[in-house]
């Protein structure tokens, strides 16, 4: 399995306003959830069981986790030496979303 975690951390939040501490969990869950549709939609296809397994679950409200429930799963993600080549479609899916993710962290910020 590979895992990808999203969190804001609650004590760095207290200096802020009552307004930017409700927005927070939205922005976390909202790009948590994108992450997992596109790293389904990147997942490489054999059987459609990694695809399907991909899943963004709620640990608090400003921490989520985005991984996959198939054994294979880190092998698909970072290769190996036995000739599976690495593809990439979790940490591709997080990367392509930080830059929406943070800008959307920093809007809320200014208040």
């Amino acid at each position: 399995m590979i895992t990808f975690r999203m969190k804001i951390g609650n004590q760095s939040l207290s200096k802020y306003s009552a307004d930017v501490q409700r927005k927070m969990p939205g922005i976390v869950k909202e790009n948590a959830m994108a992450i997992q549709a596109n790293a389904a939609k990147n997942a490489p296809v054999l059987t459609g069981a990694l695809m399907g397994s991909i899943l963004a679950e709620q640990d608090t409200e400003l921490r989520w986790e985005v991984h996959d429930g198939v054994e294979y799963g880190a092998a698909q993600e970072l290769g190996t030496s036995k000739g599976i080549s690495a593809k990439h479609f979790l940490g591709n899916a997080c990367e392509v979303q930080a830059d929406k993710f943070f800008k959307e962290i920093m809007e809320a910020l200014k208040g």
